[in-house]
């Protein structure tokens, strides 16, 4: 069902979207005031409740604006199709793609900032976004270790977190970094960046 809050006018949610994106990340989700972001845009208390709950909704919203085509592109992929060939392969063109995104979309830069900068929230609100990513991760090293495109000389538990903290780094890294690259050298990154997890996940020579 869609979100109430997309019967607004497309400029009007985006003000109220940059508001919120740029209080979230300079305070804090706990420490940026509701009252404070409406009333930068020139909004009331009723107006914004007639389209969301409350601030924990604004900000699920944000998040999942910016990133929907990147969730699009996560659920299209199925590592279960992987053969030893495509493996790697396709993950770096899935990469790619989703790199591309980045490169037109240069919103999710400052998505990227508000999720780490609220990602150790007492709430919890973003480690709650965790979930699906953890998941594809799971799904695609278990395969791999299937087809033998994996290591199984360690835990998958153990790669499991290991990927999803060079991850974590990497993006951390990038969104502060990578905007002054151009297309043909954010793309020289990104293959550099799968191959720093092949060398981590895959099996010893």
């Amino acid at each position: 069902m869609p979100h109430p809050s997309l019967k607004m006018k497309p400029e009007r949610r985006e003000k109220l979207f940059a508001a919120a994106t740029h209080a979230f990340t300079e305070l804090g989700f706990e420490q940026a005031s509701l009252n404070q972001i409406i009333a930068e845009i020139g909004m009331s208390k009723s107006s914004f409740y007639h389209y969301f709950a409350n601030k924990t909704e604004l900000f699920e919203q944000i998040f999942q604006q910016a990133l929907a085509p990147l969730a699009q592109i996560a659920e299209a992929f199925q590592p279960e199709m992987l053969t030893k060939e495509t493996f790697w392969p396709l993950i770096l063109a899935t990469s790619q793609g989703s790199s591309d995104l980045f490169v037109n979309q240069p919103e999710i830069f400052n998505v990227g900032r508000m999720f780490h900068r609220n990602l150790n929230e007492p709430n919890g609100i973003c480690k709650a976004m965790m979930a699906a990513p953890l998941a594809l991760v799971t799904r695609i090293l278990e395969h791999g270790k299937v087809i033998g495109t994996i290591r199984d000389d360690l835990p998958t538990s153990l790669l499991i977190e290991a990927v999803m903290g060079l991850g974590m780094a990497i993006d951390r890294w990038a969104i502060e970094h990578i905007e002054s690259y151009s297309k043909g050298e954010f793309e020289a990154f990104n293959e550099q960046m799968v191959g720093m997890f092949i060398k981590l996940l895959a099996p010893e020579s």
